[in-house]
């Protein structure tokens, strides 16, 4: 039962640390504009930036374009917006595409300005031979098209969220002094703070259906606002509880330590780390696996101790 409680605490302990990454990094991602930056890859990509960089620019030049872009901000990379909708794109690649202050009649209209070389003539020429050839059916064509290429970019910004959240992890490791190794053996050694934390787990499983979503910045991430959603994180009743039960945190004493137990510390941080970026779903799952499993497999006391097998045969009765 002891070990259970263990491992208990630290899942839960990996998982508030691995919100707390999230929190962190939907900041930076906002004042980055990190989102925006894939998003615009992917248009590139769409407009065959590289064969015909004309199309691209004249798509950002667009007014309705421009409406939906980011604020100047220090060291962002890119003011694009961080998300564009399928009918948008159709909306501003039809008007830059077509001939200016000519009505629209078949998708043939949509091509004539494009050299006969162009990559993204013979994409657009295959949607027509398709059978899109309609202005309504080719729109459409075209939403499909952009939320397949923006798929792929969801998974490109997810890879590097993923690189930048182990080092997210380590500074948070870091700054709380969160080392793997002495958080086990704080909770293996004091079965106080390990059946509080294990009580605090199992609330917060059975309180909670599913991961509540950490607080998150919105995207012009102003002065005033850029320390509020970590704030607000570190100042949860299970987190300042789940701190204050493992001794997060600095003390004097704990720089002054052999090389030894150095290397050790730092070796618990790269672990926590790793922790953090397996990201708060995963530890979220496996603790309401392991709550689950705990609750339901205690064997009644008073019991002959032979195992019972029950089998639930689907109308509803049950047999032992």
């Amino acid at each position: 039962m002891a070990i259970l409680e263990v491992i208990v605490g630290m899942i839960f302990t990996f998982m508030l640390l691995s919100l707390l990454g999230t929190t962190f990094n939907e900041l930076v991602s906002a004042w980055r504009g990190w989102r925006g930056f894939y998003m615009e890859e992917a248009l590139k990509r769409l407009l065959e930036f590289r064969d015909n960089p004309e199309v691209f620019h004249k798509f950002k030049q667009n007014a309705m374009f421009r409406q939906l872009m980011q604020h100047k901000a220090p060291l962002r990379v890119s003011q694009a917006p961080a998300y564009l909708s399928a009918a948008n794109f159709s909306s501003i690649l039809s008007n830059v595409l077509k001939k200016k202050n000519e009505a629209v009649q078949s998708a043939d209209d949509f091509l004539q300005g494009l050299p006969e070389e162009s990559q993204l003539r013979q994409v657009l020429e295959q949607f027509k031979e398709e059978g899109h050839t309609s202005v309504e059916a080719f729109k459409s064509r075209l939403q499909a098209w952009f939320d397949d290429v923006m798929y792929q970019s969801s998974g490109w910004y997810k890879r590097h969220l993923q690189f930048v959240t182990f080092f997210v992890g380590l500074g948070i490791a870091g700054i709380l002094n969160a080392d793997s190794f002495q958080i086990y053996q704080n909770l293996n050694a004091n079965a106080v703070n390990r059946q509080k934390l294990a009580a605090l787990a199992t609330a917060f499983s059975n309180n909670n259906q599913t991961l509540p979503a950490p607080a998150s910045p919105t995207d012009t991430v102003a002065n005033g606002e850029k320390k509020n959603p970590i704030n607000t994180f570190l100042n949860t009743a299970e987190f300042k509880e789940t701190s204050n039960i493992l001794g997060l945190g600095w003390q004097p004493n704990d720089l002054f330590v052999s090389p030894k137990a150095w290397l050790l510390r730092v070796l618990g941080w790269f672990i926590t780390a790793l922790a953090i970026s397996l990201g708060a779903p995963f530890w979220f799952d496996v603790l309401k696996k392991i709550i689950t499993i705990q609750s339901t497999g205690n064997v009644p006391s008073g019991g002959t101790g032979s195992a019972q097998v029950i089998i639930n045969t689907g109308s509803g009765e049950v047999k032992k």
